[in-house]
């Protein structure tokens, strides 16, 4: 279809072992480059669903009945297993074009955002607790709903409800542009493998961030994403935003210390002269550069609401390879090496290192990595520890209200088993998978304390262009 190709493959199967490509040579670097795919779940919009989750995991159930019976019992719609949850505790039902939520006496309570309700007419993204359980209700849509059918009706109103509040974009690893002079060095997979030392952070190496990324990146063992610039072109032609009027992507080294990608985001605000309240839209790392600069960086008085997609807000497993001290530990090949040492100069890289316990030993103790740094050669030790001091001001909470929109359902690296010796280095790593996340973040890492829920099942690198997150985004910017 056009310059791409799609390709129909089945899932496949958990694995114990990590789906690591070996490079050794350009031959096998073309090889791995011209067969690599974007992946994207194709889902059904158009009917009435919950999303359900859980600490145990996270779910959908299509509405297509006339109700849906919620409650302890095995026999409801919605069986969640809590003891906070009555054995029938909840319906929700359609009336005409609506759907009404009912409370049916149940011991502790219904609630709709922080109101315990008795019955409530549902609106879409509506977020409901059930004892620990959360669930969203989304209406359903056409395709031709993803668009304002005025723009003009869309009034430019900054602070007031109802406004098109000024937007900020801020995409994850690898997803800004770099320069140095006239020549672009990012995006370029095949530059980095084959002169990957160009890449090393240093304050020295310095590069020049220019606008996001605007084609399909693939990164053999470290990343796969779609086109940001899709996400503003969406913003324009769907919703009437203007690039560098109400629309702004901020772009930025993604090698550098997250808290001076922070600081940089509050100095590009104020350049761009952006009249507060302002909404932060974020994906991946740019998730934990956007938290930081509401938390420390000054922009707790200035952002109204953090839309986060794809947040590595508790850290991320699959980060681990990359860094591990070691040649040979893990097979990426000759030309893989040389860039994990690359990878291993990156600050960033270190801070979303998991802070959440997944990583055990043969004792089955548990590793916390950024207080362990063992695990890690003598030169790695300064940016762990760069790493744990970012993590302890970043904090777990948000000062605004925010939504952590994340990926649900698809086989992720969850953690890791590993053998070490006496003095604490790693000799063997088993990772272990399950189908809690988004292909790259767990879905537990993936949503923050008290924040709103949107699950969606899809792919981490093709999140921001899903039509389901679309319309959630949609809906934020024309509350």
């Amino acid at each position: 279809l056009g310059d791409s190709t799609l390709r129909f493959e089945i899932a496949s199967p958990l694995t114990d072992a990590p789906q690591i490509e070996q490079i050794n040579s350009p031959a096998d670097l073309d090889a791995t480059l011209s067969h690599g795919t974007l992946s994207m779940t194709l889902s059904n919009t158009h009917l009435p669903r919950i999303a359900v989750r859980t600490a145990a995991r996270t779910w959908q159930v299509p509405f297509a009945q006339d109700a849906l019976a919620i409650g302890r019992d095995a026999a409801n719609d919605i069986a969640l297993d809590s003891p906070k949850v009555s054995r029938k505790h909840a319906r929700i039902e359609r009336r005409g074009d609506a759907f009404v939520l009912r409370d049916l006496n149940s011991t502790n309570g219904t609630w709709v955002g922080a109101q315990r309700v008795q019955e409530y007419t549902l609106n879409d993204g509506d977020s409901i607790r059930i004892g620990d359980a959360r669930l969203v209700f989304k209406r359903g849509f056409q395709t031709e709903d993803l668009t304002m059918v005025d723009h003009a009706t869309f009034v430019e109103m900054p602070g007031k409800k109802g406004g098109r509040r000024p937007v900020v974009i801020v995409p994850g690893m690898m997803g800004s542009e770099l320069w140095r002079g006239s020549e672009r060095y990012w995006p370029n997979p095949r530059y980095l493998f084959t002169n990957p030392e160009k890449f090393a952070y240093s304050e020295q190496n310095t590069f020049e961030p220019r606008g996001l990324v605007s084609e399909v990146v693939i990164v053999p063992n470290l990343v796969k994403l779609e086109q940001y610039g899709r996400l503003g072109d969406y913003f324009e032609e769907g919703l009437g935003y203007e690039r560098g009027k109400n629309l702004f992507e901020f772009a930025y080294d993604w090698r550098q210390d997250v808290r001076i990608s922070a600081r940089q985001l509050g100095e590009a605000i104020e350049q761009w002269k952006i009249k507060p309240p302002l909404i932060l839209i974020a994906h991946s790392l740019g998730c934990l550069v956007s938290r930081y600069f509401v938390e420390r960086a000054g922009g707790k008085n200035k952002v109204e609401r953090l839309l986060l997609v794809g947040g590595p807000h508790y850290g991320v497993p699959q980060s681990l390879p990359g860094l591990l001290y070691g040649q040979g530990l893990l097979p990426f090949g000759l030309l893989g090496e040389r860039v994990r040492q690359v990878l291993i100069t990156m600050p960033s890289a270190y801070q979303i290192l998991p802070t959440f316990p997944c990583i055990y030993d043969q004792n089955n103790q548990a590793i916390d990595v950024l207080e362990n740094e063992t695990w890690v050669a003598e030169k790695q030790r300064p940016l762990i520890r760069l790493a744990r001091e970012f993590r302890q001001e970043l904090g777990t909470h948000s000062s605004v209200p925010t939504v952590s929109i994340f990926g649900y359902g698809l086989k992720t690296t969850t953690g890791a088993r590993v053998q070490r010796n006496a003095e604490g280095q790693w000799q063997k790593v088993e990772f272990t998978y399950d189908t809690g996340g988004d292909d790259t973040i767990p879905d537990n890492s993936t949503v923050m304390e008290e924040s709103e829920i949107h699950p969606v099942e899809q792919h981490h690198g093709s999140l921001y262009v899903d039509n389901d997150v679309k319309m959630r985004l949609k809906l934020e910017l024309t509350r």
